[in-house]
């Protein structure tokens, strides 16, 4: 499918992903922080029940416990704001007039 500009009917036209990419910035940080939280939070409680690895171990458990939430987080993220993109947003911009509009389908 050729997707046009319903005002010029170019073929010339680039997605915004504003909302894709939103998202994806919004639960990268938000990921992070939980998962470097929660991380950091149970290699205390292991530290306290007796485990060997000590401050070293729980500073490297905040630390990939926040990459992998990060991850997790802006792939979520990305998936939520892709469907904001396609359902809500202007997410088309015509690069021959600047006009944006949403889902080509509805184009004739």
């Amino acid at each position: 499918m050729n997707t046009q500009c319903p005002r010029c009917h170019s073929q010339r036209i680039d997605t915004l992903n504003y909302g894709k990419k939103t998202g994806s910035a919004i639960g990268a940080a938000a990921g992070t922080a939980s998962g470097a939280a929660s991380a950091y939070t149970g290699a205390q409680a292991g530290a306290r029940l007796g485990a060997t690895a000590g401050p070293i171990g729980s500073i490297a458990g905040a630390v990939i416990g926040g990459l992998v939430g990060g991850m997790t987080g802006s792939t979520i993220g990305a998936a939520v704001g892709e469907v904001v993109d396609e359902n809500i947003l202007d997410n088309y911009e015509c690069q021959a007039c600047g006009h944006t509009f949403s889902s080509p389908s509805s184009i004739h």
